[in-house]
């Protein structure tokens, strides 16, 4: 992991994770498997091409699978699960009818998600109806159940809350056009309902954008964007939050990025900053870009290792789609590798939408499943069929159709 500059430290992670950065190897091990925080299934029914759609994810994985065959849409439905919970805005902003699959008659939608954390199983189900006259979509029942005993619900407008031990607390209600969940504040008897809001929190999905970001900051923003537009804040923040995981993260992109030096936020102004690059030739020359002068690729680079390092290290679920997009293999094989050993190492979990050649035949063989839709009917999910007798690699399989033969 050193050769990575991957950062371990006490204040970087949850507590259980500061504990392990102040004991013994074993006892570290041990914690790790403990304190395991991951997505281990979604559910769709009747969102998109997603019909009583079913994934396990692994700790690390691949997705993949041909255009059209709902692998973005996979993405989108997590983000917008996401988006509701911490939000907490009004349903239309986030979900319409018509996202409903178009040879569907069933009214309502129903999403799952599942997580272990800490030893434990959530589950979040969420029920979503029609309702009115023109119609709009409203919650039906919103449920979080931990080890099939149930935390907290939401159903036909009424709230009910439970504490720690189950027992049931609180009635009132609530607007059927949000999330009652987002509204659930900390308290002390209800650990356990605030680590599934803090954990979905710190589930992220990305679709890098680089024609989107900018380079001015005028305040620090505490979450990134999808498209990581917001780069400028977002860095920001972490630069005050974690200055050794930023140290870390600029060691990593200096191994990768031709003489790159270190990024800066540069004062324009009352409170906003200017986020740019500095560059050293081998001469002793320093030049400075801004962020949005860079290119593309370099850009990209940099998004992906304050991913690895910001996100990824500290024990999230992180979802990219596409990220090899902008990048030569050069560029992607090194930020694979430091990916694959942060999640070996305990930290986090990371799955992977990809066509890239390198990324398939580093990870189809072990960590990879396929979406697979029979026309424009509904996906289903198999795992990578690839022959391991094979001369040819992975990615020739695909590039011939023969990965399911």
């Amino acid at each position: 992991m050193s050769g990575y500059g991957i950062v371990r430290t006490p204040g970087s992670g949850s507590p259980g994770q500061m504990l392990c950065g102040l004991e013994g190897s074993h006892t570290r091990t041990r914690r790790r498997v403990e304190l395991v925080q991951m997505l281990t299934r979604l559910y769709l029914d009747n969102f998109r091409c997603f019909v009583n759609f079913e994934h396990k994810p692994a700790r690390k994985q691949l997705i993949l699978g041909r255009n059209g065959c709902g692998k973005s849409s996979y993405l989108d439905a997590l983000l917008l699960l996401r988006q509701f919970v911490v939000k907490g805005d009004v349903f239309d902003d986030f979900f319409t009818l018509s996202q409903r699959t178009r040879w569907m008659t069933q009214p309502h939608q129903t999403f799952e998600l599942e997580a272990e954390l800490d030893g434990g199983r959530y589950l979040y189900h969420l029920v979503i109806e029609p309702w009115g006259e023109p119609a709009r979509p409203r919650v039906k029942s919103e449920v979080v159940r931990f080890d099939g005993k149930p935390i907290f619900e939401f159903e036909t407008g009424e709230v009910h809350l439970f504490n720690d031990r189950f027992e049931h607390k609180v009635t009132y209600e609530f607007d059927w056009h949000r999330s009652a969940l987002a509204t659930i504040i900390q308290r002390r008897d209800n650990y356990r309902l605030s680590r599934f809001k803090s954990w979905v929190a710190s589930l992220f999905c990305f679709r890098i954008n680089p024609f989107a970001m900018g380079h001015r900051a005028e305040g620090e923003s505490l979450y990134p964007n999808m498209d990581l537009s917001n780069i400028a804040s977002w860095y920001r923040n972490l630069v005050q939050a974690d200055p050794l995981q930023n140290a870390a993260m600029l060691e990593s992109v200096r191994a990768s990025l031709d003489d790159f030096s270190f990024l800066k936020l540069a004062p324009a102004g009352e409170n906003v900053r200017l986020l740019g690059a500095e560059f050293t030739q081998a001469g002793g020359k320093t030049i400075n870009f801004n962020f949005n002068e860079l290119s593309d690729g370099q850009r990209c680079l940099i998004c992906l290792y304050a991913i690895l390092h910001f996100v990824l290290a500290r024990g999230s679920t992180v979802v990219l789609d596409e990220p090899d997009n902008f990048l030569s293999l050069r560029e992607i094989q090194p930020w694979l590798m430091a990916v694959s050993d942060t999640v070996e190492d305990g930290q986090g979990q990371i799955l992977v939408i990809s066509h890239h050649p390198e990324i398939l035949n580093q990870w189809a063989p072990n960590n990879g499943v396929q979406f697979v839709r029979d026309g424009i009917g509904p996906v289903r999910v198999e795992e990578f069929r690839g022959d391991p007798e094979s001369a040819l690699p992975p990615s020739e399989l695909v590039a011939r159709g023969w990965e399911r033969e």
